[in-house]
């Protein structure tokens, strides 16, 4: 591999973190004693977009699909995955025109191509996409105040569905905990929210930042609540349904699904042994990369809520402390590549999500109004990856 390109494999790596990974060291936080909801406190955020990428993004994303095939791209995706240790490898990348390629490889060249991989918490962005959707129905405000469905929860009084949203409620997130890491097998639901429930809280509610698996499962139960059926049933019709993606399963409890790409297992990450379906609304959702694609231009061109509420979900991106370069907003990711590498020039709106065995990214490029999704299953990176297919595509003015 040449220099130039093992650079641009490497330039994006640390571009959308991921946070369940990231999370497993995280240690408790010191006791806090709250006494009501406090303002922001922490490192500035982000500036705002203007209206023109939004509007940049949905016609690059209102574009009919139809497949391509690409010397360039294959080159790229074949060069990425020899320079990382993965057991299976899948993206996509869909241009501004409607051009869609993708691709999948596996390390043996005897085994099946899987059908769909895991996506860790870029389940997360579909979560969000539902709770957006009730509120626009009128049955659910994000000032709602979390004790209407789990008092039980500290400060639960203070914080609202916008805090849970944007990881701002201070709770403690099931994932840090080492005690459930290392159970193995499916933990509901009710296991994980009384985990959050025992951990100390990291900042009184809306005094910071900090990435909570928790504040996800939550709304999972609050979409539960309100829609009268299990998550992932209210998921599917919300979401899988409506756009009529039929290589996207939101998983069940326990549920097997075959031809998933299955997670590597390494002996030096505990809780690989972990049913992933246990994270539930914390990331729950299993997909072709080509699906993936296909949901995040939807949500970017506004067909799965009103732009006011696209744009709602960039409109406080707030330092992702402690986890990483980027912004989170609500339920989505923002990453500015300089902060990797100051060369770069691009920004990338999407959601990336890993835990031990997988990793995921979706992301749409403001440079090269393109969208692309990479998971994996092994070692290596995604978002170096989609760095290295959208590094072959010009700038768009």
């Amino acid at each position: 591999m040449t220099p130039d390109r093992r650079s641009l494999l490497l330039a994006a790596a640390g571009a959308l973190v991921l946070p369940g990974s990231a999370l497993a060291a995280r240690r408790k936080p010191a006791v806090v004693r709250c006494k009501g909801r406090v303002n922001y406190a922490g490192p500035p955020l982000r500036g705002q977009f203007g209206d023109w990428q939004f509007e940049a993004a949905a016609k690059a994303g209102a574009s009919r699909l139809a497949p391509v095939i690409s010397d360039g791209l294959e080159t790229a995706f074949e060069k990425a995955a020899g320079a990382m240790k993965t057991s299976a490898l899948t993206a996509a990348l869909a241009t501004a025109d409607g051009g869609i390629w993708t691709q999948t490889l596996t390390s043996s060249r005897d085994a099946a191509h899987p059908t769909s991989f895991f996506w860790a918490s870029v389940g997360k962005a579909y979560t969000a996409t539902a709770i957006l959707q009730l509120v626009e129905e009128g049955k659910l405000s994000l000032d709602a105040p979390l004790s209407r469905w789990a008092p039980q929860m500290p400060g639960a009084a203070w914080i609202t569905v916008e805090d849970l949203l944007a990881h701002t409620s201070g709770l403690y997130s099931f994932q840090a905990d080492p005690g459930l890491r290392a159970e193995p097998g499916y933990k509901p639901p009710e296991r994980l929210l009384a985990v959050g429930a025992a951990g100390a809280p990291a900042f009184c509610p809306g005094g910071g930042w900090s990435y909570s698996n928790t504040g996800y499962v939550l709304l999972g139960k609050i979409i539960e609540a309100l829609d009268g059926r299990p998550y992932h049933e209210a998921l599917t019709q919300r979401v899988v349904t409506r756009l009529d993606l039929r290589e996207t399963t939101v998983l069940a409890p326990r549920q097997v699904l075959q031809g998933m790409a299955a997670l590597a297992v390494s002996a030096d990450t505990d809780g690989a042994s972990d049913d992933v379906t246990t994270p539930y609304a914390a990331g729950g959702v299993a997909a072709s990369a080509a699906d993936v694609v296909r949901f995040w231009r939807a949500l970017l061109a506004n067909r799965l809520h009103k732009a006011e509420m696209t744009r709602r979900r960039f409109a406080r991106l707030y330092p992702m402390t402690g986890v990483g370069p980027g912004y989170y907003g609500l339920g989505v990711m923002v990453s500015d590549l300089s902060a990797v590498d100051p060369k770069a020039s691009d920004t990338w709106l999407g959601h990336a999500g890993g835990l031990p065995g997988a990793k995921a990214v979706v992301a749409y490029s403001l440079d090269k109004q393109a969208y692309v999704a990479v998971a994996l299953t092994g070692e290596g990176s995604p978002e170096a990856t989609a760095n290295l297919l959208l590094s072959g595509l010009p700038k768009k003015a």
